[in-house]
């Protein structure tokens, strides 16, 4: 729930996720211990413990993706199209070209860029399928020129098994938490060894890549979700739309405004309760 506090004593907001990231940490290193030494064995112990894994093997066969695409309407097809054109163009932009310079005779320099072999792009099983999520780790790795490109979630949604298969992905494994980031990093029988995980995930997801960075490249901690704003004025219903956007992600979210006008404080605030009375996952807005 929205609090108005005095600079003095924010300090708690911005250490939260600190202290709740090294809480997690505790949890999850035994974890990826376990799973290290254990392989496939803590693997799937784990998957079933958390994340309700019932089959005998995490990988998706083609067929099954092929059905979950079967089921996407029209519309999400046609939606996957569009935002897939906009992410592999801008992808292409940033591709970063060979280059070769010829200081003096016989003496030539430059760089060569090659993709990497194998990642994981790592897709939360939240309470929302995240396709966007499918979209933006594996487009710029298609681009880059991966040959092996995992994709590894803990739920079998059609949104994300379906977006999965449009994008020809055919490496899909249903694992998620912090036993899948030990899987790709260190390798199991049946999970290929990541030179690079990325993708979002919750607290105990981000803690297993802050611990395994080294051992596995990874994009970023990318923790529970934080926005700062700071305004002196605007409009407070946009404002309160921003921070609720963020805020009903999960109850480890952090949406904080930052101002030195008491009066848009409070107009922000009356907004954010307002948006809650409509707001579907209020529930896990105010909790955050």
């Amino acid at each position: 729930m929205i609090r108005i506090m005095k600079s003095r004593d924010a300090a708690e907001v911005f250490t939260r996720v600190e202290t709740r990231l090294a809480e997690a940490e505790a949890v999850v290193r035994p974890i990826v211990e376990d799973v290290r030494v254990r392989g496939d064995e803590a693997l799937l112990e784990y998957a079933r413990r958390f994340d309700g894994f019932k089959r005998a093997s995490p990988l998706v066969l083609q067929p099954e993706l092929d059905a979950a695409a079967e089921q996407l309407s029209h519309s999400f097809r046609d939606a996957v199209t569009h935002a897939s054109a906009n992410i592999r163009a801008f992808a292409e932009l940033q591709l970063p070209a060979e280059k070769t310079h010829e200081l003096a005779s016989g003496l030539r320099i430059g760089h060569v860029v090659r993709p990497l072999d194998t990642i994981c792009a790592y897709v939360p099983g939240g309470r929302y399928p995240l396709p966007s999520t499918v979209m933006m780790t594996v487009i710029p790795a298609q681009v880059a020129g991966v040959q092996d490109i995992c994709v590894t979630t803990p739920k079998a949604t059609p949104e994300i098994l379906g977006t999965a298969a449009l994008l020809g992905t055919n490496r899909v494994f249903l694992l998620g938490g912090a036993h899948a980031i030990a899987a790709f990093a260190f390798g199991t029988d049946t999970v290929p060894r990541a030179d690079r995980i990325v993708g979002p995930g919750n607290i105990y997801v981000a803690a297993a890549k802050k611990l395994l960075a080294g051992e596995v490249g990874i994009d970023f901690i990318a923790g529970p979700t934080e926005i700062l704003i700071i305004a002196n004025e605007g409009e407070p219903s946009w404002i309160a739309a921003d921070m609720l956007a963020q805020a009903e992600h999960d109850t480890d979210a952090s949406a904080v405004f930052l101002t030195t006008s008491p009066l848009l404080a409070q107009q922000v605030a009356a907004e954010i309760e307002k948006q809650l009375a409509t707001l579907p996952t209020a529930v896990t807005a105010r909790q955050s």
